[in-house]
């Protein structure tokens, strides 16, 4: 009986230990892998439409951010969105998938969809089929190591579609926290924001119209971290305490940053990221 009880207190020491032990908890966020951009825009400007069907650049790019990412071991890789850059081109799909299926299966993937990953016209969602074809769901929450990680599908409320009511109630029970000291991190491809909550409105944010209420849901529920895409630049703010990043593409650069992905790190309940050029 002695025995057993010496097993049994000594169990619960080691397990007073682990939670008492500093959690890490480290992701990788790669934005806008966007395959065939760069080609459709030398299409455009060189008059030669066969070279739209050349995906080598953002291949070559996505290839080197997967070797970090094989090489760093993270917990998870969230890719927020525009995996393609044209949704209905299934040569783009099947080079995106192919490239990242050399991800270390032990690293968990995330995705949710950018804009060019559906069939956007007169600023409506029109069909999303290409993308449902190959990821089943348009968000996502992933809990590991006291860390929550939610990923929405900002299309719905950039594009005022019918859906975007429902996600929204998803979203405020999402980012709840299970525990008091859990850390939540959200991500979208649309940033709510580049700068200040009360900037103008403009192709690459979410509409004005609509930051305070989501943020009013970010406050109360107590989310710590916004990361987006989208930009194919770097961009950041604050807003009532919590930070919003928004993380440049992984290939092709509309503004002056470099082919990058983000590694963000949790520890001790601190969210710090750096920007890891490729």
């Amino acid at each position: 009986i002695i025995n057993n009880m010496r097993k049994i207190a000594f169990i619960i020491m080691l397990a007073v230990l682990a939670a008492c032990t500093p959690q890490k908890l480290v992701i990788v966020q790669i934005a806008d892998a966007q395959l065939g951009f760069m080609g459709s825009e030398r299409a455009k400007a060189e008059q030669n439409p066969e070279l739209a069907n050349d995906l080598s650049y953002e291949v070559e790019y996505l290839k080197k951010a997967i070797e970090v990412v094989n090489g760093l071991k993270p917990d998870a890789v969230v890719f927020t969105g525009d995996q393609v850059h044209r949704a209905k081109n299934e040569d783009q799909w099947t080079t995106f998938l192919q490239t990242i299926a050399a991800i270390d299966p032990a690293v968990k993937q995330l995705h949710i969809p950018g804009n060019h990953d559906y069939i956007i016209k007169k600023n409506k969602i029109v069909d999303t089929s290409d993308y449902e074809k190959y990821f089943a769901e348009d968000r996502f929450v992933f809990s590991k190591n006291g860390v929550k990680l939610v990923g929405i599908n900002s299309n719905l409320i950039k594009y005022d579609d019918s859906l975007e009511t429902a996600q929204k109630e998803w979203i405020a029970k999402a980012v709840a926290k299970d525990k008091a000291n859990e850390v939540t991190i959200l991500f979208s491809h649309h940033p709510f924001f580049l700068n200040e909550i009360g900037e103008e409105d403009g192709y690459f944010q979410i509409q004005q119209a609509k930051r305070q209420e989501y943020f009013d849901i970010f406050v109360e529920k107590g989310v710590d971290a916004l990361y987006a895409g989208h930009l194919h630049n770097c961009a950041g703010g604050n807003a009532y305490e919590i930070p919003v990043t928004t993380t440049t593409s992984v290939a092709y650069q509309i503004g002056e940053s470099q082919p990058s992905i983000r590694i963000i790190t949790v520890e001790n309940g601190k969210v710090t990221d750096e920007l890891r050029s490729l």
